[in-house]
């Protein structure tokens, strides 16, 4: 296809080289005339190929060349034509000059119009495959990490994910085994179909291995390992998980993640929770530890991705978590889908989405 491009532009521009030809007011004879003409096709190739590549230095040579190369030909010329009072200016010669330039010049304007358009036509067919692709796998983006809106065991859980562009990297969601039930959120580092790929193998290996109530860090064994032994060495996951016990507590662990946030309805606060393990897919045989969390009624937990707290401003200055903590001790009380919102809207304030942004909330309420 890039060849196809430059021979496009070289037949365009040497149909340019005639057409100068045509309105330059020195006689010039044909042969000339095609030497001058295929210059200038060949050093606006140059020029593109220079162009596409960002080769500064070869425009920095091409236009000295290019000039030398015109004064050369010119040179040359002079000394073996005809003194311009031995040149031969019958309206035959004329006719035929311009016969013969007019057709090697729709020959290169045809030509040239051809090679660009079978560009376009190539080029536009690989795309719109790729497009369509691309579009595809945004559907099954889309019913792989849908929104999440369920009460379980006395818990409303609420999970949303919006992906930074048509493909995200980001996973929020809900495995239940019984009465029991594990919600996470995983967070594949970058962003586009191969975080979208790795995001499906997490949510694949997490739903055949439903944890039970103690099983957390088994959970994030199997899942280092699993991770491990598919993914490219330079992938990692960040993961985050909390699940129901007997009681109605909860356990949580972390795999190198943000910390959860937990709102205390009772005395009105919101705190940081955190267990400190290594992200998922760095060192085999890592140790995982969980911890707990006394959830009261009313109490809220937020886990978050870093698409919303490093959201930046224009000096650069990162968002953090202290405001979004300010969002959830404020609206606390309102609806989760409310409260997710609004938590978004404030990274949205401070800066522009650059990566995927997903929101977990579980609420405790009244005792089923």
């Amino acid at each position: 296809a890039n060849a196809m491009l430059l021979a496009g532009i070289f037949f365009l521009f040497t149909s340019f080289g005639f057409v100068l030809n045509f309105v330059n007011q020195t006689w010039i004879y044909v042969p000339w005339a095609i030497l001058f003409a295929l210059v200038a096709g060949v050093c606006s190739m140059a020029w593109a190929y220079a162009g596409f590549r960002r080769l500064v230095w070869i425009m920095v040579i091409l236009l000295p060349v290019q000039v030398g190369v015109n004064v050369l030909i010119g040179i040359m010329m002079r000394k073996q034509v005809p003194a311009y009072q031995q040149m031969d200016f019958t309206r035959e010669a004329i006719t035929d000059k311009l016969v013969i330039e007019g057709m090697l010049a729709m020959f290169s304007i045809i030509t040239g119009y051809t090679l660009v358009v079978g560009f376009i036509r190539k080029e536009g067919a690989r795309i719109f495959a790729t497009t369509a692709e691309v579009k595809l796998a945004a559907e099954v983006h889309r019913a792989l990490v849908p929104v999440i809106s369920q009460k379980l065991g006395g818990y409303e859980i609420y999970g949303i994910s919006i992906p930074s562009g048509q493909i995200g990297g980001d996973l929020v969601d809900v495995a239940q085994q019984g009465r029991q039930w594990t919600a996470y959120v995983a967070d594949v580092a970058g962003h586009g179909v191969p975080a979208g790929m790795i995001m499906a193998m997490v949510k694949s290996a997490t739903r055949m291995r439903p944890p039970d109530g103690a099983g957390l860090p088994v959970l994030l064994t199997d899942l280092n390992r699993v991770l491990l032994s598919t993914s490219a060495p330079n992938v990692f996951v960040t993961f985050a998980c909390i699940t129901s016990v007997e009681g109605g507590n909860l356990r949580f662990a972390l795999a190198g993640h943000l910390p959860v946030l937990h709102y205390r309805n009772r005395l009105r606060i919101v705190e940081e929770k955190l267990v400190r393990n290594l992200p998922l897919a760095i060192v085999p045989d890592t140790q995982f530890e969980d911890d707990s969390i006394e959830c009261e009624q009313g109490d809220v937990l937020a886990v978050l991705t870093d698409g919303l707290t490093e959201s930046a401003d224009s000096h650069g200055q990162e968002l953090g978590l202290e405001p979004l903590k300010e969002v959830l001790l404020t609206l606390a009380t309102n609806p989760l889908p409310q409260i997710s919102t609004a938590l978004r809207q404030r990274s949205l304030q401070h800066g522009k989405q650059v990566d995927d942004q997903t929101v977990l909330l579980v609420r405790r309420g009244l005792p089923v």
